[in-house]
């Protein structure tokens, strides 16, 4: 076995995008503030923002702000929905499951995908904020776990590879816990009646391991109402399409359109992307189409009505939306004076499919937030987001 010290082959347990608020390096994390060019109080001013400093080959979020982001996650499923028209049972965090099940059918599969789910991103993280959580908010970069154990030994070593599962993301005590115990979970088999049945395959059992091994879920699998466990399969097959000749590929796209497609597979590609391998790679909840986020199939329901109600039922799946939001910025960055307004693509997945623009206002049903135009979602540097990666 090699040994770990070779190189600091500890692979990263979170990447950080930056916090809108300076941080001090009380913990042994390094930050950098950039001054502000004038003051943030518009997007029509300047911007500040902070950016952690990443070194090559070792964990970016201190243990500390590791604890306190989960924390402040647990802190989100104990407290009770503020949309007082869902049962009483149901929590902050499922507040949000709702709203992305209620938009679900207009930001899927469209070019205004990646604008929703950053401001969407950015609605959560002023709800962790309500729960006291200050750190700064993290993502998943898969390379750093595609691709572990690091440049120098990679050249020596071609062959050598290391699971997904054994990243510090899953790490059951400063992560999210691992993958789903088998024999732990039986999947339903009653018609729920939807258009969309269980993957089984994916549905391994329950998660044993970590702060979420004990929480109890109420919606879900597919349309139902059941109370169970948190659900996962990883799927180690999915790993080419979260590694880097994958997104350098995604990378290399000069059109806003050609990106965001060329990051979102299944279902409405024949092939897996980026996007969906996440998902995917995950398995359990996170594959359902009712119980994940992709609820672009629930047209047949009431937008308000609780039976559209989707959980995004595993936390993993806002840090693998931030890592999204961070290669478009990288993106954007390339050109910024071509990229950073640059959208494109059809703004509806059914015919007629239309087009999208600027103009376009990105919907938010059920959350106590103002709609945005999916222009004010382009410039991370601007308000209400102020930060950078």
């Amino acid at each position: 076995m090699i040994p770990r010290v070779l190189c600091s082959l500890s692979i990263i347990f979170l990447a950080v995008f930056a916090s809108a608020l300076p941080q001090t390096g009380t913990d042994g994390v390094e930050y950098i503030e950039l001054e502000p060019e004038a003051t943030a109080t518009s997007r029509s001013g300047g911007w500040r923002s902070t950016k952690m400093q990443a070194p090559c080959c070792s964990r970016d979020l201190s243990a500390t702000h590791k604890q306190d982001y989960i924390r402040a996650v647990k802190c989100l499923q104990q407290r009770r929905a503020l949309n007082t028209t869902l049962p009483k049972k149901f929590n902050r965090f499922d507040e949000f499951s709702f709203s992305h099940s209620n938009a679900a059918e207009r930001v899927h599969g469209v070019g205004q995908f990646l604008p929703w789910h950053r401001h969407f991103g950015h609605l959560h993280h002023q709800a962790l904020r309500d729960c006291n959580y200050a750190g700064p908010f993290p993502y998943w970069d898969w390379t750093r776990d595609t691709n572990a154990l690091g440049r120098c030994i990679r050249l020596l070593l071609k062959w050598a590879s290391t699971p997904i599962q054994q990243s510090p993301l899953f790490d059951p005590v400063t992560g999210f816990g691992g993958d789903g115990v088998a024999g732990t979970y039986t999947p339903p088999t009653d018609n729920d009646g939807s258009a969309f049945p269980l993957l089984l395959e994916y549905m391994k059992g329950c998660v044993q391991t970590g702060p979420f091994a004990n929480n109890v879920l109420h919606v879900g699998p597919g349309r139902r109402f059941t109370d169970h466990c948190l659900v996962r399969g990883f799927q180690e097959e999915l790993r080419p399409f979260l590694s880097q000749p994958h997104i350098s590929n995604i990378m290399s796209q000069t059109t806003y359109d050609n990106f965001w497609n060329s990051l979102d597979g299944i279902p409405f590609k024949p092939t897996s992307a980026l996007h969906d391998a996440g998902h995917g790679f995950m398995g359990g909840d996170m594959v359902s189409f009712y119980t994940s986020p992709n609820g672009q199939y629930v047209s047949t329901l009431k937008e308000n009505s609780p039976d559209r109600l989707e959980s995004l039922l595993d936390p993993i799946f806002f840090l693998h939306h931030a890592g999204l939001d961070r290669i478009w910025w990288q993106w954007q960055n390339v050109d910024l004076n071509n990229r950073l307004y640059q959208i494109g693509g059809r703004v509806s997945y059914q015919p007629p499919y239309g087009e999208v623009t600027l103009a376009y206002q990105l919907p938010f049903p059920g959350l106590a937030t103002p709609w945005v135009t999916l222009r004010d979602s382009m410039d991370i540097r601007m308000e209400p987001y102020c930060y950078t990666y």
